[in-house]
């Protein structure tokens, strides 16, 4: 009986860097041992990001005019690993592998109304021992400021709560 499973990870500046890196594949070298580059021409995004996680966090958060210190040590975003195990992704194939983490990545943008618009990226790797997604988003609260203005504030200490969250896998 295979079961979904959900990591949150927060980010710092420093974190965000590495995470692009892996993420996007932009190293030669890579220390993940699991990582197969001639599988690497499967993976694919929900969301692409146009920048480096870095810049995308700056241009948002200008953008969106999104409130909040910020100090170099700031949690800045979050990166949900989603995933199953092995013997679920043999069990349904690559095309419906596919299709579950574009379904997983529609339950996020939904998820309490989220939407897409504070998701930075969201990779699937299919290049690895199990297939997963990253995905990697803003913390965003939506609160009002000391003169009582609604604004949307930056929280990296914002912690996802999943009540053990399983979702369980009996129709496929």
């Amino acid at each position: 009986m295979s079961y979904a499973i959900i990591r949150n990870d927060k980010l710092t500046r420093v974190d965000a860097q590495g995470s692009y890196i892996h993420n996007d594949r932009r190293s030669k070298g890579h220390s993940n041992k699991d990582i197969d580059p001639t599988r690497t021409h499967l993976n694919f995004w929900c969301k692409k990001n146009e920048l480096t996680y870095i810049r995308e966090f700056d241009k948002m958060k200008k953008e969106y005019d999104l409130k909040g210190t910020i100090r170099s040590n700031s949690n800045i975003m979050c990166e949900m690993l989603i995933t199953s195990d092995n013997a679920f992704f043999n069990k349904i194939g690559l095309e419906e592998t596919k299709r579950y983490f574009k379904e997983s990545y529609k339950f996020v943008c939904n998820y309490k109304n989220l939407g897409e618009k504070y998701i930075v990226s969201a990779t699937v790797h299919l290049d690895e021992t199990t297939p997963h997604m990253h995905l990697v988003y803003i913390p965003v609260i939506h609160t009002k400021d000391k003169e009582g203005n609604y604004i949307d504030k930056i929280f990296g200490k914002v912690e996802i709560v999943t009540d053990n969250y399983k979702m369980l896998f009996t129709n496929i």
